[in-house]
């Protein structure tokens, strides 16, 4: 018997010395396209968590991880003197719209929300003939809890709530690696920054800052001091903002732009100085989207993530999106920064930036947590955070 066991620990230890000596260095080394594209997010994964980086530097060489995380600072170079530009933007010409369609309900309503695909919507009303018991204008769709729908936004995604007297619909997004909800606001005027009633103090999960505003809608917006990820989410970093009153100083890091709402609703993103302009905002990294372009090189060099972030058409309609992430069987790890760069550019953003991530990222809307939000103790509705953007 004790040979036996002599035998199998011998073999174990020749299995590991062989991984250590042949398969460990071609990990590290090859050039392989799949085994890079994995080892970089790996990295970048683990580099971009404030508590979890030692999964990459524990068993990496530096030298390796500076190349991978080389593409980051690629992106932040071309962020450092991108600022929202809006002045070649005709704001007068949306004016127009409401004169157009006065003739037709239904053809205002679909000039309205053209991101809807008007024959999906009209197949379900038919099927559905309740929702439209109150006019177009009265709306009120909530697919949420269910998860699915028939009707369609125009790039084929499903759309899961529709209410017309706030002006906001919820759309379905899943891409092969991973799933999110977006919210597509109609009426930037709506939205606004909300804060932790504690804020600098201790915070306050998405839901209850949302229905201390009542608002219909809100996700995180600032990051904050999160020491040994036990922090209660109540000092943000950076500019905060709130119904035109500051509640926290820009931090000034280098490549962090606040990004927020001007009193003509227009998302602004920048290094601003004079922040009197604006009536809500937050400061974070890095912008997706600049005046209609990505300022995203590559991945971004932040990995896979849950994602929370912010964006604005030229028609000065709102993107708001969350992505799940962490989430075994369902969105296992999140998406890169290019990948919501690329969906906000889908879906015409001409400015979009990034909010915090991770174990942060909640969506509320119409008075539940929609997302699947990657906190450890899994409760449902997130962490607690300093503030939120919300819809009111």
């Amino acid at each position: 018997m004790n040979r036996k066991l002599k035998r199998t620990a011998l073999c174990v230890t020749v299995v590991i010395l062989l991984g250590l000596t042949t398969l460990y260095p071609y990990l590290l080394y090859t050039r392989n396209g799949f085994i890079s594209h994995w080892r970089t997010i790996y990295i970048e994964t683990a580099m971009s968590t404030m508590t979890h980086q030692w999964l990459a530097t524990w068993f990496i060489p530096q030298d390796i991880i500076d190349e991978v995380l080389s593409v980051r600072y690629i992106s932040d170079e071309l962020q450092e003197k991108a600022e929202a530009n809006w002045s070649t933007i005709d704001l007068n010409a949306l004016d127009q719209i409401e004169d157009i369609t006065k003739v037709n309900e239904a053809d205002a309503f679909f000039t309205k929300y053209y991101e809807i695909d008007r024959e999906t919507f009209e197949s379900y009303a038919t099927a559905h003939p309740e929702i439209l018991e109150n006019g177009y204008d009265g709306i009120d769709l909530d697919l949420c809890e269910e998860g699915e729908s028939d009707i369609l936004t125009t790039e084929g995604d499903p759309i899961l709530a529709i209410n017309a007297e706030h002006e906001i619909m919820i759309v379905h997004i899943k891409r092969s690696d991973w799933v999110g909800k977006m919210a597509i606001v109609k009426d930037s005027s709506r939205v606004h920054v909300g804060v932790a009633s504690s804020i600098g103090s201790i915070g306050e999960n998405v839901n209850v800052i949302a229905q201390n505003y009542d608002a219909i809608l809100a996700v995180n917006a600032s990051g904050f001091r999160d020491p040994e990820g036990m922090g209660n989410g109540g000092s943000p970093y950076g500019f905060v903002k709130t119904f035109d009153e500051v509640k926290n100083k820009i931090d000034g890091t280098s490549n962090w732009k606040i990004v927020g709402y001007d009193r003509e609703n227009r998302l602004q993103i920048g290094k601003f100085k004079d922040t009197e302009f604006l009536r809500d905002a937050i400061e974070f990294h890095p912008s997706l989207v600049i005046n209609g372009e990505s300022v995203i090189e590559g991945t971004g060099g932040w990995g896979l993530n849950p994602r929370t972030f912010i964006g604005q058409k030229t028609d000065l309609t709102t993107l708001i999106c969350v992505i799940d992430g962490r989430r075994v069987g369902y969105s296992p790890f999140g998406a890169a920064l290019n990948e919501c760069a690329d969906l906000m550019l889908q879906y015409g953003a001409y400015q979009a930036q990034n909010l915090d991530g991770g174990s942060s990222s909640v969506m509320y809307y119409n008075g539940n947590v929609i997302t699947k939000p990657s906190n450890l103790v899994q409760n449902g509705i997130g962490r607690k955070i300093p503030d939120a953007f919300i819809v009111t």
